[in-house]
């Protein structure tokens, strides 16, 4: 199976996407800051004024926080898969499995997920990380925890947790 089309790489490419937007976009704000420091040496009141809600605008257009907020969705995105993999690493058994990722992912204290459709996708993507781990790491094998993994992100995002 090739690293670049597995889910953890997918992931892991739209972080580090994620990173650079966020670099570019800092280097952005940077220079606008620059320039408007230049500018407002000189400038009277009136034009501080007419210049700060000028920079304020631009810093809205550059969009860094969208920036930021892409990163940090992209951090949770990877922390999650990584999370799961960790879990489905050391069981013995998808129900084993199912339990664990109920706790983690719907932050379950006793280890059940809300109702029978989170249950059924929760035991979908252990039995597809069970056959990862113990039949080999295919592509088939990867693309059921792909399929699986898709389903549970949006039961979460129906939940409001992406």
């Amino acid at each position: 199976m090739g690293n670049e089309t597995h889910l953890i790489y997918e992931i892991k490419r739209e972080l580090d996407w994620a990173a650079e937007e966020v670099e570019r976009t800092d280097k952005e704000v940077m220079q606008l800051e620059q320039k408007f420091n230049t500018s407002i040496e000189t400038a009277d009141d009136e034009d501080r004024k007419r210049l700060f809600a000028e920079k304020q605008h631009l810093i809205e257009r550059i969009g860094l926080h969208d920036a930021f907020s892409l990163q940090k969705r992209a951090a949770w995105r990877f922390y999650m898969i990584c999370k799961v993999y960790e879990i489905a690493s050391d069981k013995k058994s998808a129900n084993d499995i199912r339990d664990q990722l109920s706790k983690f992912m719907y932050r379950s204290m006793d280890g059940e997920a809300q109702n029978a459709d989170q249950k059924d996708k929760l035991l979908e993507l252990a039995e597809a990380l069970m056959t990862y781990f113990n039949d080999g790491h295919s592509d088939e094998a990867d693309e059921a925890i792909r399929e699986a993994w898709q389903n549970i992100e949006q039961t979460l995002r129906e939940l409001g947790r992406d």
